[in-house]
């Protein structure tokens, strides 16, 4: 989603998008990016140090050796490459990308360049590395840097968040928009917004909203009243957020005469949904106007070609390691039910093509094949084994002879069965563009809880944002989180 504020001026008159937070800056606030550099540094010099150390023991020819300060000085050179590459890359910025899957990818790439760059100074300077301690160095560097940012990251918001001025605002909208930007909101304090609650149309039945990250650990609750400047005042907001994107233009005017009389400032949130009957959009300059164009981000043969030999590759070495898992599995879902040991549904692939998806089976024979699939897993429906896999998502696997097949690929948006496509929209339909996968953004956040097309922002990011190195970012946070049983 891209998130475009307009902010007003409480007298009415429009104002620099960025004025807002200029007026709330401090000198403190300059510390948490330093802090990022620093850290990224150290994380970056470390893991070369220590992988480059574990390349050099595992080095089958003695014709190289490297001392230990050329191997400091070699890692304090790399991180250095890698700092100015990620400062080039705009790998610091103030708002958090969906999942944070974005600044992985940016690792990712950085991390390719940075590598390429070392090897040319090498080169350059005639200067003979061992091929293993640079392999291993640039190995153990790049995990490093990957997961020390994540933990990073978190420890800043969590305890240099309170430290930075931090306005408090209303968020006016209760859909998909209002909880993307509250979640960035949360994730980003160099921003500086404090959200403290939403305010929605009257029939809004839920008392709270919570974020899109993967343990929705954070929630915000609903004003069920009608914005005035009573509540403005009583809650002390100092900026709205509209995050409404069918505000007509009269509501949008009662806003802005509330927001006027209460003194606060007013910012319009728009996440490009509202062209070309919901289709994604892409707004471009020409000659100083400025076009907004209909139209999905579609990748090249590389990309697709790189995709189709990852996929390959990555599910071929998968099925020969998981193999006796297969065979287990089997074993245990025959001795509690009779019964196939896969489960064969008919889903909808890329453009509408029809394939049929393979499962372990973790429902009992007499379940209808095509329902809503169960939510809750106390579902008399599903077997004991059948919970275990469920929630292990290990009942998945026999997905990926499905992407040696080429039906589906490692990542991509989940795919659905005929009956409910049928219902699509033009919006729904956008996520059968691309090819159908096993994880994604929305596999991987709290919301898998709740059925696909409710959650339609993490396709449609994931649609609009796709390369090779997002497609790995994506699969590295699925081990992760899945070895924490997320």
């Amino acid at each position: 989603m891209t998130t475009n504020a307009v902010p007003f001026r409480p007298d009415g008159s429009e104002r620099d998008a960025q004025s807002s937070a200029v007026e709330v800056w401090t000198p403190s606030m300059l510390s948490l990016p330093f802090l990022r550099v620093i850290s990224d540094f150290l994380l970056v010099a470390s893991g070369t140090l220590i992988g480059g150390s574990i390349g050099h023991v595992l080095q089958l020819s003695q014709t190289f050796k490297l001392s230990l300060n050329e191997l400091f000085f070699g890692s304090l050179i790399y991180s250095c490459i890698v700092i100015c590459f990620l400062q080039s890359d705009n790998a610091y910025p103030r708002v958090c990308s969906l999942l944070h899957v974005k600044e992985t990818e940016t690792v990712l790439r950085v991390s390719i360049k940075a590598i390429l760059a070392g090897l040319v100074l090498c080169i350059v300077a005639r200067y003979p590395v061992p091929r293993m301690a640079m392999l291993v160095a640039w190995s153990v560097g790049t995990i490093s840097l990957t997961v020390g940012r994540v933990w990073v990251q978190e420890s800043a918001r969590k305890h240099l968040a309170p430290t930075i001025p931090q306005r408090r605002s209303l968020i006016y909208g209760t859909k998909r928009t209002a909880r993307r930007f509250f979640t960035s909101a949360l994730h980003s304090p160099m921003l500086g917004i404090n959200p403290i609650g939403f305010v929605g149309s009257a029939s809004e039945s839920g008392t709270e909203i919570f974020s899109n990250d993967y343990f929705q650990s954070d929630s915000r609750p609903i004003f069920h009243e009608q914005l005035s400047v009573d509540l403005l005042k009583r809650k002390e907001i100092k900026d709205i957020y509209v995050c409404d994107t069918s505000i007509s233009e009269f509501g949008l005017r009662q806003v802005r005469e509330v927001a006027q009389a209460a003194g606060c400032s007013l910012s319009l949130v728009d996440d490009q949904e509202i062209l070309a009957n919901s289709m994604p959009t892409c707004v471009w300059e020409m000659d100083g106007l400025f076009v907004a164009t209909a139209g999905l981000n579609e990748p090249g043969r590389f990309y697709r070609g790189m995709k189709r030999l990852l996929d390959i590759v990555c599910s071929a070495i998968l099925i020969a390691l998981s193999a006796p898992m297969w065979a287990l599995m089997a074993i245990i879902i025959r001795c509690e039910s009779r019964g196939p040991i896969l489960f064969r549904q008919t889903r909808v692939g890329q453009n509408g093509k029809l394939f049929e998806i393979l499962k372990f089976r973790s429902m009992k024979v007499d379940a209808p094949k095509y329902a809503r699939s169960p939510s809750e897993q106390t579902d008399n429906r599903i077997t004991r084994v059948g919970r275990f896999l469920r929630k292990t998502s290990f009942d998945e696997v026999p997905q990926l002879i499905n992407v040696l097949k080429g039906d589906m690929t490692l990542v991509g948006p989940r795919p659905e069965m005929p009956f409910i496509t049928e219902e699509y929209g033009p919006w729904e339909a956008t996520r059968l563009t691309v090819p159908q996968g096993i994880t994604g953004l929305w596999q991987l956040s709290a919301d898998r809880q709740f059925a696909i097309h409710q959650s339609m922002e993490y396709d449609l990011y994931y649609i609009q944002n796709r390369t090779v190195l997002m497609d790995i970012a994506i699969l590295l946070h699925t081990l992760v989180y899945a070895a924490k049983g997320v």
